[in-house]
């Protein structure tokens, strides 16, 4: 065995020196140095791809074997199982599965359809025509909304045109979301919608491009020799906060006094935009919320220079969860606002997405909001500082008794 490893050697020896030429004495090294450096070179290249290899695996703790078990009992069902099933459809129970399994009302499976419904609420935009519509328990469909800058109106449709055909498909068999379906698709092509209106049917050809949707909406209260601004924020997407600053500016140019922000019915949407939002009004170096995972808790400071003084209340029912808890608890807590209405729904869970190559998507937890003073509205919902139950406006009232009081509050001297 000695004798082989020294021919080896000396082969090894004999081709390392045919091979090695050095042109310049300067940088001439002998045999052993030429040996050393390959053998501190290959312990490096081992070291560091030990480190990579740790790293990739702690990321996916490698192939275990309960996941080997798992891979095979997928497979064994797909090859022995005495019915035909489809792999996909195999593959997505395992996945809702694990999500089930989490007991967890906020961690969701959602399919091709639900996902993109979802993320075209939760991106504040969508591929259409610019238009809502509406479906009777008579199966019949009516447009109850059409944008003025959106193309289905600048092609001629109006609210209360009932939708007979999609391109050359009849709708009547159809549902709300089969049809809203045939009806979106790619920016810049063209689809036909057949409509009935006064019982005369018009045909439209319109160009389909990316829609905002809106989030925010803005008036004035004019309330005992003041002016009141009113944003009304329906959902916390992702071009909310750039919706919310416009809509801001316009009230501040038209010279209000205060501000109420109404978040009833909000169940909430983007932690980041929340931030961008509350950065309006918040001093720099004021805490916004506090951010728990499993190992640690974060605190969210303010970073911007921008501020408002001006008194605000905020409008909360139990409809307002999630993002809009944590406007409300942080500009009552911080900004020192009023907080008006009833308890609201106790949701401090953050979750986070994945996209499946299936078109699927899963949300999970995978942290929790607290209020500025660490406290939790999980479960139990902020309390505001009026507690005020709804009541409609009526012949008496031109305001809800919510709205009213927030009214009395921003007035009073």
């Amino acid at each position: 065995m000695k004798d082989k490893l020294k021919d080896s050697f000396k082969n090894l020896k004999y081709k390392l020196k045919k091979s090695f030429k050095f042109v310049s004495k300067k940088n001439q090294y002998n045999f052993m140095e030429v040996v050393a450096i390959m053998i501190i070179t290959t312990i490096f290249g081992m070291f560091l791809g030990g480190i990579l290899m740790y790293r990739k695996g702690s990321l996916n703790m490698g192939i275990k074997k309960e996941l080997n078990e798992f891979l095979d009992t997928y497979t064994e069902i797909l090859n022995e199982y005495y019915e035909e099933i489809p792999e996909n459809e195999l593959l997505e129970a395992g996945v809702k599965g694990m999500i089930g399994y989490l007991g967890d009302p906020y961690s969701v499976y959602m399919d091709k359809d639900t996902s993109v419904a979802f993320n075209e609420k939760i991106n504040g935009e969508y591929v259409g025509i610019g238009t809502e519509i509406i479906q009777y328990s008579d199966g019949k469909i009516e447009f109850n909304d059409v944008y003025e800058d959106g193309p289905a109106y600048e092609a001629g449709i109006r609210v209360k045109d009932i939708l007979i055909k999609v391109d050359d498909t009849d709708i009547s068999d159809k549902t709300l979301s089969e049809v809203s379906s045939l009806v979106k698709g790619k920016a810049g092509t063209k689809v036909k919608i057949t409509v009935l209106r006064d019982d005369e049917e018009k045909i439209f050809e319109v160009k389909r491009k990316s829609i905002d949707i809106t989030s925010v909406n803005s008036d004035i209260i004019e309330y005992k020799d003041s002016k009141v601004g009113v944003l009304t924020i329906s959902l916390f997407a992702a071009n909310t906060n750039l919706q919310f600053e416009k809509e801001l500016k316009e009230l501040e140019k038209k010279k209000i006094d205060s501000l109420i922000i109404d978040v009833r019915g909000n169940s909430g949407g983007y932690l980041n935009v929340v931030s961008d939002i509350l950065s309006h009004f918040i001093k720099k170096g004021e805490m916004l919320y506090q951010l728990k995972t499993k190992d640690k808790i974060e605190k969210i400071y303010d970073k911007t220079e921008d501020k408002r003084n001006y008194k605000v209340a905020i409008l909360v029912n139990g409809g307002s969860a999630s993002a809009s808890e944590l406007l409300a608890s942080c500009m009552k807590d911080t900004y020192k606002a009023y907080t008006v209405g009833t308890v609201t729904y106790g949701k401090s869970k953050v979750q986070k997405t994945q996209d499946l190559s299936n078109g699927a998507t899963i949300k999970f937890t995978f942290q929790e909001w607290l209020m500025p003073s660490g406290e939790s509205v999980g479960g139990k919902g902020m309390e505001p500082e009026y507690v005020v139950p709804y009541e409609a406006s009526d012949t008496e009232h031109e305001y809800d008794s919510q709205m009213q009081k927030a009214l009395d509050l921003l007035t009073e001297e």
